[in-house]
């Protein structure tokens, strides 16, 4: 009796054994697939990880590669400026004609065309291959007397023409000549492209300038643009662009002063104010 308990016994606990160990088989291959699983979630992140920081690597050595092509390009742009300083002792030859006091208002949210200068040397910029006025600065809201609802509009200006007639700048909607040539020889002088805009500062609600008497052409604002290597996308847009701007004015001798007096003199009532192309939003045609 005791011997048919204990086969009884022995019986039971192994189909309990059988039975444990058959819920547990392929738990090990289920494990696995989860481990796999882990390894792989954790190398897609890393492989993401490093693309984007080979990604901002890359846009930072293009965005600095632009700006270097916007300063070199403005260094190009001061020089030429300079030949026209010393054949005409101004600017006038290169400058757009000035805006009267109350034609630069536009209306808060106009489309690029209102308030541009009466330049007859001007091209359309919506035409591939001209750029003159293709970006506009609205400063809101305009200073009296403006009408209220009114913003004064800055244009970025005219083209720089170089000595010869050539335009200084590129084009990616129409692109001709040399790509990075600076001083248009026919050789790349920089890893990229530019464009240089010429415009009068801004004094009030006016252009710098005297139209009737043909004075107020000492000072123009230089506006540099560069773009580095390449373009992307159908439109053929530039992969990185940096835009620098500075206010030259010609030295006038013996008409400001000296180290011994810095008194407030005829000169200084005339000085430009404002006409900074930063505030507010750009525009283009």
């Amino acid at each position: 009796m005791r011997n048919a308990v204990v086969e009884v016994a022995r019986r039971m606990a192994n189909k309990a054994f059988k039975a444990f160990k058959g819920s547990n088989e392929g738990s090990a291959f289920v494990i696995s697939i989860l481990i796999l699983f882990v390894l792989t979630v954790l190398g897609l992140a890393l492989m993401l990880t490093t693309t984007t920081e080979k990604d901002i690597a890359i846009n930072h050595r293009w965005g600095e590669q632009a700006f270097f092509n916007a300063d070199a390009a403005l260094e190009y742009g001061k020089n030429e400026l300079a030949s026209y300083a010393l054949l005409s002792a101004n600017f006038d030859a290169i400058l757009p004609p000035p805006r009267a006091s109350g034609t630069t208002f536009v209306p808060d949210g106009s489309l690029w065309g209102p308030a541009l200068p009466a330049d007859l040397a001007a091209c359309n910029p919506t035409t591939p291959g001209c750029r003159d006025n293709q970006y506009y600065v609205d400063q809101c809201p305009a200073p009296p007397p403006a009408p209220a609802g009114s913003c004064t509009r800055v244009y970025i200006g005219r083209v720089l023409r170089r000595q010869d007639g050539t335009q200084a700048m590129w084009d990616f909607r129409l692109p001709a000549g040399t790509a990075g040539d600076l001083d248009n020889d026919g050789a790349a002088d920089i890893e990229g492209t530019y464009t240089l805009w010429v415009r009068r500062p801004m004094v009030g609600d006016r252009d710098y300038g005297d139209l009737a008497a043909g004075t107020e052409n000492d000072r123009v604002i230089l506006t540099a643009e560069g773009t580095a290597p390449g373009t992307e996308g159908a439109g053929g847009k530039p992969t990185s662009l940096r835009r620098l701007e500075m206010s030259l004015r010609l030295p006038t001798a013996g008409v400001e002063g000296s180290k011994y007096d810095d008194t407030t003199n005829i000169s200084d009532a005339s000085a430009p104010s404002g006409g900074g192309y930063g505030g507010g939003g750009m525009g283009v045609p």
